[in-house]
């Protein structure tokens, strides 16, 4: 390292070489600002209520007020609850108006979310009530794959050079991330965010790696903050892309489409 040291100076700490290892670290920054922060915009809160559609068989003609009034339980603050309905029963309409349902239940098939709401985590995979904590759940599993991505592409970076593990670790983000927009499970999408987050480690520690032994110590500064800008940079794109973009698949594949012009750039 100390024969590095000595050729640095000899060219300049921050030379065109530098310069280009910094002006190619803009894209990974961006998109793993991206990947770290999306799932936040992906599982908007929206209301919600069990589905007693069953009603519907004995009185067609209910409207949506009148249905919930016989078919949803309410709170100590006078709201619908959420996670609970009367259990349905084999009456007529007229018994349901003079006796009342009072017997409850947990929803049982499934619920009911704003008709106009775009896709999101929520509700495409009904996110609430008992299956709530999956969505922490997700965001755990994802910081694991970041300490796996550590374990793994830290000493692999040493072994095989950082250049292989910056491709390995730009096509499994791109691959994946791209792969999450189009998961039929929230198992499925936990398990790719893992390995999304490995990718995440493998990227931000081998570009951490090329600055400090490819530009100089006076030099180091400027390439460490211009990543840490492009990271902040990042996160504005994502607040602006999930603003214009509610669809959560669309915003998934707007965000990780991007980085395969990088892997094929650089390739």
């Amino acid at each position: 390292m100390s024969g590095v040291g000595e050729i640095l100076k000899a060219v300049g700490d921050f030379g065109r070489l530098q310069k280009c290892l910094v002006l190619l670290s803009v894209i990974p920054c961006l998109s793993v600002s991206f990947h770290q922060f999306c799932q936040l915009f992906m599982v908007p809160y929206v209301p919600y209520h069990c589905d007693t559609s069953w009603i519907r068989a004995v009185g067609p003609n209910l409207t949506e007020e009148e249905q919930l009034n016989l078919t949803l339980p309410r709170g100590v603050d006078g709201q619908f609850e959420q996670c609970s309905m009367y259990s349905p029963v084999d009456w007529d309409l007229d018994s349901i108006l003079a006796y009342g349902l009072n017997d409850t239940q947990k929803c049982s098939n499934g619920w009911v979310y704003p008709s106009a709401q775009p896709p999101s985590l929520l509700t495409e995979f009904d996110l609430v009530c008992d299956k709530k904590d999956l969505n922490d759940i997700a965001q755990a599993i994802y910081m694991a794959g970041l300490l796996l991505g550590s374990m793994v592409f830290g000493p692999l970076s040493d072994r095989i050079g950082r250049r292989p593990v910056i491709l390995i670790s730009v096509f499994l983000q791109g691959l994946f991330g791209l792969g999450i927009a189009f998961v039929p499970h929230f198992y499925v999408y936990m398990a790719f965010r893992c390995v999304v987050g490995a990718s995440v480690s493998g990227i931000t520690m081998t570009l951490l790696a090329l600055a400090t032994e490819w530009i100089g110590v006076s030099s180091r500064p400027k390439a460490v903050l211009t990543s840490h800008c492009c990271f902040a940079i990042g996160q504005m794109i994502l607040a602006g892309l999930s603003y214009g973009i509610r669809n959560w698949r669309l915003l998934e594949i707007a965000g990780s489409v991007p980085v395969f012009a990088f892997f094929f750039f650089i390739r």
